[in-house]
């Protein structure tokens, strides 16, 4: 390593440590570890100095004394791991899954090359990797997200041991805590709401990569959690296109059956410049998804109206999300600058009717119009310095707006109160009453109750990681 590069890199830890003692100092990771072990097959002794490399990527290791090796900073996926060795024949392990801030161990047991023994192509499969014996909860991957049919982050999160969601599907609560004691964590950016614990952030299935639930034993990393970590990845670009459109309604059916349940998507990624030098260098991956429903999740209330396809009066629920990432590999304009750039963004907003129980039976269309949005934007510089060492800076910006009141008045506050705005209402400042039974809101009234909230941090993280051999 030249002087430069040391002071360099002194410079920059400094910068960072500096920057976090005035912001919060995240520390979850995006990127995982394989490690593992090159044998002789026949005498089962260590191979010094075999080649281990991630096919499609420039990422690798070399095997130390003891066979050993290690390679860090892997993004979330599957891969084909391949160990090489002069005089041996090569041997692949296709399929290996890596995690998040989890290791997956390869071993590989090579054969000299040209032996007298013969036999047809071996394929060995790597073991998928799970929670950290110490911790509690599930790995989810693209299998369970593209086959299950459960939608949301939530939704798929409650398939979890430990979690339980509501009746109406909207919250969920880890090992018995409250909703807001849930942080959720979307390509490493705490999309947590630090007033009041919520999180209104939505990923689109199709940009799914994979979830890690953590319902208990997970480490300091995972600051001012109480019950417990959603951990999302979303998909990143490679050398091939790839993508999917998909569309979802049952508008076609009668209205007796209809619930007006509508969604349609479109993802899509690859190379930038469909170019063989430019194809793994700069590739992108993004998502957008429309969702349009007239239900509210059914309720005991739906049932008590004789409603008989639970399509609720005057509801209807509109949100639209999108994702994208954007990667730079600097290596491969020059091999020797190992250095990732990545930028991304998830964009979220939901119009929703609220639900008051009394207002359903005469009073329907005052139930309060809440407005959600969230926005995330981040940017990642990765250098990896050797096989061993490898540090990261992250800067993300995450912003959240509420807005919850009458649909026609809004944050005309002095309306919700005027009988001459407010048709029945003869008191300035009163409100409509309930029925002879106490039980259902008269015609037109009210609910006196207005919130608006905005909330936006700057986070600047830093994170460095230098495998140790254990002695």
């Amino acid at each position: 390593m030249t002087n430069t590069l040391k002071i360099t890199l002194s410079l920059l830890i400094v910068l960072c440590l500096t920057y976090s003692n005035n912001y919060a100092f995240d520390k979850q990771g995006t990127t995982g570890k394989i490690t593992g072990r090159v044998i002789d097959a026949k005498d089962k002794g260590p191979l010094t100095g075999a080649t281990v490399r991630i096919d499609g990527t420039n990422l690798g290791a070399i095997s130390d004394e003891s066979g050993e090796y290690t390679i860090l900073n892997v993004e979330v996926g599957d891969y084909t791991v391949t160990a090489t060795y002069i005089g041996y024949d090569a041997q692949a392990v296709p399929d290996v899954k890596v995690s998040a801030d989890l290791t997956t161990r390869v071993d590989f047991s090579l054969s000299i090359e040209g032996g007298a023994i013969v036999t047809d192509e071996i394929v060995i499969t790597g073991k998928r990797n799970a929670i950290s014996p110490d911790q509690s909860g599930k790995i989810i991957g693209q299998e369970f997200i593209d086959n299950s049919g459960v939608r949301g982050i939530e939704n798929i999160a409650s398939t979890t041991a430990g979690v339980v969601q509501d009746e109406r599907g909207t919250d969920i609560n880890i090992r018995g805590g409250r909703a807001n004691e849930t942080a959720v964590i979307i390509d490493g950016v705490l999309t947590t709401n630090p007033l009041d614990g919520s999180s209104n952030s939505f990923v689109s299935n199709n940009v799914l990569e994979e979830m890690a639930v953590l319902t208990g034993g997970f480490s300091a990393e995972y600051g001012n959690v109480l019950s417990g970590v959603i951990n999302v990845t979303t998909k990143g670009g490679t050398d091939r296109y790839s993508g999917t459109i998909e569309g979802i309604t049952d508008a076609i059916l009668s209205k007796d059956v209809s619930q007006g349940y509508n969604i349609y998507n479109v993802s899509f990624g690859g190379p930038l410049i469909p170019t063989k030098e430019l194809a793994r260098a700069i590739n992108f991956y993004g998502g957008y998804e429309r969702n349009y429903s007239l239900v509210y999740n059914p309720s005991w209330v739906a049932d008590q109206l004789n409603l008989g396809n639970n399509v609720l009066p005057q509801y209807d629920r509109k949100r639209w999300s999108a994702n994208g990432k954007i990667n730079f590999d600097l290596q491969e304009f020059n091999k020797d600058l190992p250095v990732q750039l990545r930028f991304g963004t998830s964009l979220a907003s939901t119009d929703r009717k609220g639900f008051i129980q009394s207002y359903m039976l005469f009073n329907a269309k005052r139930n309060p119009l809440i407005t959600e949005e969230s926005q995330q934007y981040y940017g990642k510089v990765n250098h990896q310095i050797n096989s061993k060492l490898f540090y990261e800076l992250q800067f993300s910006y995450f912003k959240a707006d509420y807005n919850e009141g009458d649909k026609e008045f809004g944050n005309d506050l002095y309306a919700y109160g005027d009988p001459s705005r407010v048709p029945g209402l003869t008191t300035p400042g009163g409100s409509r009453g309930f029925d002879e039974y106490g039980l259902f809101a008269q015609y037109n009234r009210v609910r006196s109750y207005y919130e608006e909230s905005a909330i936006s941090y700057l986070r600047r993280y830093f994170k460095s990681y230098h495998s140790v051999k254990k002695q």
